[in-house]
Formats: structure tokens, sequence, C-alpha cells
């Protein structure tokens, strides 16, 4: 299914040109920098998000019905950390609402990342109406069982949960003109027998792929630790992500794709993630703290780590930690 697992390093001559160009699930992307979901949220502007030169972007959490998610305040920022603490909820204007928005001409790869309902009675269910909503007007479906900020949300990323709602989303998958890639995003506190069992779920029910991770609620790698409410992203969260993607990178099938997320700020950061077996990566809080031009300037940074390696592609830098 990828061109961007586990294959010969393949590596070319210093002087080759080399370029971002990538494939992941038979999704051609022109750079495999991505969006994480959380800053479009109801896919109001995924074509502008595209336009500053993201490979992807992902919209959402989309629940069901429109919710206002927590109270306010509810997104802080930690600057000596280079974080941000965020307790949103799922704060969205409901699928059909988006589902009108996804129906305009996209600029290039778009997914949406579908959650539940804060008071829904059958929250395995939601994810079947959402899907089901909006599948076939997006690129690929991330299921979100990771957020903190749902009450018991991450208690659907037990196996018995998790299956019940992959089942669901597959037999609509599978029905659709053009099936689409179906990823699942997990938490970062997770133990290692806990991922293992999510993964062989994952594998076994034909998802596409991972995405690791969500935020955290682990105050562990702050420089001054400190109790606080919703999840962590940033720098913190770039080692606690990076052992969760080394160990699915590890365990996985060659055809199970890894995106990397969590406390990306530069090109080394995102090459490190890649070098680990992630085919892809997403950003969200460095885009928030350095703004629309950070995104170029790591691909051109990302471009110059790959040729002083002498890589001529992303795809054979695809877990060369690994090999």
């Amino acid at each position: 299914m990828l061109s961007t697992c586990f294959g010969s390093a393949c590596k070319k001559k210093k002087n080759a040109t080399t370029g971002l160009k990538t494939k992941i699930c038979g999704m051609e992307l022109a750079s495999p920098i991505g969006l994480a979901a959380g800053f479009d949220k109801n896919a109001d502007v995924f074509n502008a998000t595209l336009s500053l030169g993201f490979g992807f972007v992902e919209v959402g959490t989309i629940t069901p019905n429109p919710q206002t998610g927590n109270p306010k305040p509810r997104l802080f920022r930690l600057p000596d950390e280079e974080a941000l603490i965020n307790k949103m909820g799922f704060n969205n204007k409901g699928m059909l609402y988006v589902s009108k928005n996804a129906r305009k001409p996209k600029l290039g790869i778009v997914g949406v990342n579908i959650g539940a309902n804060a008071k829904s009675i059958n929250k395995v269910l939601d994810y079947t109406s959402v899907f089901e909503c909006l599948a076939h007007l997006f690129d690929y479906v991330t299921i979100n069982v990771s957020s903190p900020n749902t009450k018991n949300l991450r208690d659907l990323q037990k196996p018995e949960l998790l299956e019940k709602i992959l089942k669901n989303v597959k037999s609509i998958n599978v029905s659709l003109k053009s099936p689409v890639p179906i990823f699942i995003k997990i938490a970062p506190d997770l133990y290692k027998n806990n991922i293992i069992e999510i993964l062989n779920v994952c594998e076994e029910n034909g998802v596409s792929g991972l995405i690791a991770t969500n935020t955290t609620i682990s105050s562990k790698t702050l420089k001054k630790p400190t109790s606080f409410e919703g999840g962590l992203s940033g720098k913190p969260l770039f080692k606690p992500s990076n052992n969760i993607l080394r160990l699915l990178a590890k365990k996985k099938n060659a055809s199970t794709a890894l995106i990397g997320v969590g406390g990306i700020f530069s090109a080394t950061d995102i090459y490190e993630k890649i070098k680990m077996g992630a085919s892809a990566v997403q950003i969200y809080t460095s885009f928030v703290y350095n703004g629309p031009r950070h995104v170029k300037k790591m691909e051109v940074e990302l471009k110059k780590l790959l040729l002083n390696d002498g890589y001529s592609t992303i795809d054979s830098a695809v877990g060369a930690l690994l090999r």
C-alpha cells in the first residue's frame, strides 16, 4: 500500500536533486509536513492553510452534533516551555456544517479528524455517524480516540471498544466508490502493552496507519513540572511521542503507515521522526508560535538534511535509524 515504509536506503550521490514529494497510503503529498487537527475546527480554511506550504492538512475534530466545547479560558501558552495547554473539548459546528464546506474544490490533500459528542450515550456509534456523513468528502479519515478533553474518550482505545468502532467504519468504507485511508490517533500516555494491543487491533481491522501522538496529560517533561488540566503539546511532547513512534515502527507491519506528531519545531525534529519510521509528520504548536513562514523554512532545511545524508527522496530516509 505504501512506498514510504522500510525499504533499502538507496542513497544517491551528494549532488542529486532532493525533493520532498512523497506518497502515503496512495496519497500524493507535495511535502511530508502536514497541519494537525485542531487549527481548522470546521473545515473553513483548508485551502488557505494548504497555500502556506503544507503537504496536507487535517480538519476537525468533528462530532455528529454541534457543541461548544469546554468552558473558557481553555487554551494557554507556556512560552518558556515552547508549549501549549488546551482543554478545548471538540468545539465544532457539527458534521452537517462541515459536509457543506467539504464540497468546495481542494488545493491538495485534506483529511478529517472525527470524534464523539461529550454528552453522547453511545460514543462508538458517533464515529459511525460522522464517518458515514463525511468520509467520501475527504482524502482520509482520522479516528480520534485519544483526546484528554472529552470525559472517558480515551477508554475507546481499549481493544474491545476500538474494534467495534473499526468494524463499523470499515463496513461503510468498503461500500464507498473510493474507500479512504483510515488512521487512528493515539495518546502518548500509554504503557507498552497497551500500544501493542492497539496496533494489533488496528492491523487486524485493516487500518491504514497510526498517528503518534495526541497531547499528553503528564507534566514530567516540563522544565518546571506543574499540575494542569487538559492536554499538553509542544516541545515537552517531543521525546514521549518519539518513544511511541519508535515502538510502533519496530512492531508494525510493513504496510502500516505512521505519521509523527509532537514537539516538532525544526527540520531536524522532522528528520528525526522520519528516520524513526514516520512517512509524514504534522505540526500545530510550532505553527502557533512561529507563524505561517515556518513551514516553508523547515522544508528548505529538510531538503538540506536529506541531501547531506545522500538521500534524494523522503521515502529512502524513512526508518533509517531502524535499519
